[in-house]
């Protein structure tokens, strides 16, 4: 898992683009709007003009059919910053963590799927399944357990450049790893086409999120009850959808943080960095890897592997 790591890292520091032979990178000769066509049309869909939602315009949208809108320079889904848009999608992920500075335990394992399910241009449902588990230092007795989560996402801005969205997540405990409490997050999400602000830099994407998570019910003395955590990445997409395997392959790199608010550490924060990539193999199947490296004081993880399957429909 170590060597998969390096060879991410590698991968991304060179920046080149996996390219099939005969095809050049979408940055290019192409026009934002050939692109926007491009990216319909691997899809099997006509590109067709896309209502803005706004401010301005906030109580519009919420009874309109929802649509997939496509963009010079792709918004996606990637590994920790929350997601921005409203989609519709079935999704597998994988969660491999090396676990440091833990005597009893060597490494976690999650299996998660989660349905979505755009209902409007305003207003999006999904339902999540993780199941966990931990795997003991030698001699120790491996335990496991399952939790879900229901989450609506309500989308506030939807430009051919610009997209933020505001989310509900509630989460169960996991009582078979011995969680007693639900966490209940609130979070602000949103990327920007920074094509569109600096042309040079080609189909590239800044993405942020801010997390504000309470944990409410029964809890050891000294818990935080109150945290907040906070991501920014960016993205740069080498390819054309339409190119073989790799359509849209893109790179992209991730800062996330998490801040105790209160309990016996309040204050504490954890920080950690995730290269990843991200390409369509076929139209509307995609494949993202990632790996969490550690960047704060005596970390809880050496490496967190992160992999997933998305079918959008």
């Amino acid at each position: 898992m170590r060597g998969f790591s390096r060879f991410l890292v590698l991968v991304l520091a060179v920046g080149a683009p996996l390219q099939v032979r005969g095809q050049s990178p979408i940055d290019s000769p192409l026009s934002d709007a050939d692109a926007v066509a491009s990216a319909a049309a691997a899809e099997g869909e006509h590109d067709h003009p896309v209502k803005d939602m706004t401010f301005g315009n906030f109580f519009e949208g919420w009874n309109e059919e929802w649509v997939h809108r496509h963009r010079y320079t792709p918004d996606m889904a990637l590994l920790r910053v929350t997601t921005n848009f409203l989609e519709r999608e079935f999704r597998i992920d994988y969660v491999r963590t090396d676990v440091a500075n833990n005597p009893k335990q060597d490494s976690q394992e999650q299996a998660i799927a989660l349905l979505a399910y755009g209902l409007s241009r305003r207003l999006m449902l999904e339902v999540v399944t993780n199941d966990q588990w931990n795997n003991p230092a030698p001699h120790g007795v491996p335990t496991n357990g399952a939790a879900g989560s229901l989450v609506a996402r309500f989308q506030l801005v939807d430009t051919a450049t610009q997209s933020y969205s505001f989310q509900f997540r509630a989460n169960s405990p996991n009582k078979g790893l011995g969680a007693t409490q639900t966490s209940l997050q609130y979070v602000l999400a949103g990327w920007q086409d920074m094509h569109a602000v600096v042309p040079a830099l080609g189909r590239f994407g800044l993405y942020g999120s801010f997390t504000y998570e309470a944990l409410v019910g029964p809890r050891k003395v000294g818990a935080a009850t109150n945290d907040v955590s906070y991501d920014i990445s960016f993205a740069k997409t080498w390819t054309s959808p339409d190119t073989k395997v790799f359509g849209n392959f893109t790179t992209f790199f991730e800062t996330f943080a998490t801040t105790l608010l209160d309990g016996s550490t309040a204050g504490k924060t954890t920080v950690s960095v995730t290269p990843g990539i991200r390409f369509w193999f076929i139209p509307r199947n995609s494949f993202t890897v990632g790996v969490d490296f550690p960047v704060s004081h005596a970390p809880t993880f050496h490496t967190v592997f992160r992999t997933n399957y998305i079918l959008n429909f």
